[in-house]
């Protein structure tokens, strides 16, 4: 199992197995070798210890965040939004509306917003599945309204906000 920091540290890899149970322990240092660290990742877990409260912090807000988030998403009826403890949320587009290939066009096309189109992933086996990141609260929630716009069988125009000129009063 990996567990992954809160703190974004972009190309820093670091992880770790626990397990009770020897006899996968054991297969794991006798067949697979060891992944070395850079010194930039030795140089973190060096430090790291000294922002604990900072780290705290951050894994609160995050943990907040995703809790506000996956409501949100999970609001929207062409969603199905599967649980998560990471920093994404996997959902399957459960209308027939869009694919999601078509989705992520148009949501990168028309919002500047980039989502992972995850068909084409092994062992989606071509169904309309999505990965959305979990960002700022702000650029979160323009996402939904984005994806509000771009469900709305009414067909009203939405000014196109582009994240770095969130107009807050906006969202």
């Amino acid at each position: 199992m990996e567990t992954r920091l809160p703190i974004a540290v972009p190309g820093l890899r670091l992880g770790i197995l626990a397990s009770a149970d020897k006899d996968i322990v054991s297969y794991i240092k006798k067949n697979i070798p060891i992944w070395n660290i850079n010194a930039i990742a030795e140089f973190f877990m060096q430090i790291i210890g000294k922002y604990k409260s900072e780290y705290m912090d951050s894994c609160e807000k995050v943990r907040k965040e995703r809790v506000r988030f996956y409501s949100e998403l999970s609001s929207l009826s062409f969603l199905r939004v599967l649980p998560s403890q990471s920093n994404y949320f996997m959902c399957e587009l459960i209308r027939d509306t869009f694919t999601s290939t078509e989705l992520a066009e148009r949501l990168i096309s028309g919002y500047n917003i980039l989502i992972k189109d995850c068909s084409a992933k092994k062992g989606i086996n071509g169904k309309n599945y999505i990965r959305i990141a979990l960002k700022k609260k702000e650029e979160n929630k323009f996402l939904i309204r984005s994806l509000r716009a771009i469900y709305d069988k009414n067909g009203q125009t939405v000014k196109k906000l582009y994240i770095n000129n969130i107009n807050k009063s906006e969202l």
